[in-house]
């Protein structure tokens, strides 16, 4: 019996984690269609997880939050380019659906929204939860 060399998946997206991502909106779209709101929330943790991967983009990067990996949002940012609804009003009401929606077992919000006249900030304090309760660990 010959064994076979185990293949390797060619990255396909900005990092694994935004790979892996894109991988369960595709199993969510096939089950539950586009309209889910597990659909919309990967689509929205995706593309964020792509912002962060990018060097050049100081305003959204990868930090530590009480020991946990975390995104940090300095300026939630209009993002057309991925939809009429990611301008910036889209995107701060798809991160406080994310922060409503998703609670650690303390009851804590995992996702921090601030929009006021002179804030336009957010933070995924703890991605690994997050990922956890979106169905992709």
């Amino acid at each position: 019996m010959r064994r076979q060399k185990p293949t390797m998946r060619k990255l396909e997206d900005t990092s694994w984690l935004a790979q892996i991502i894109k991988d369960k909106m595709e199993v969510e779209f096939e089950k539950n269609n586009y309209g889910s709101p597990r659909y919309r929330a990967l689509q929205t943790l995706h593309i964020i997880v792509n912002e962060a991967d990018d060097q050049d983009n100081p305003n959204i990067y990868y930090d530590n939050y009480n020991g946990k990996r975390a995104i940090v949002i300095c300026e939630i940012p209009s993002l057309l380019k991925h939809g009429y609804d990611f301008d910036t009003n889209g995107m701060q009401c798809k991160l406080r659906g994310l922060a409503e929606r998703y609670t650690d077992d303390d009851g804590m919000y995992i996702v921090s929204v601030l929009t006021t006249n002179d804030l336009n900030s957010a933070m995924i304090k703890d991605l690994e939860e997050l990922m956890y309760q979106l169905g992709t660990h």
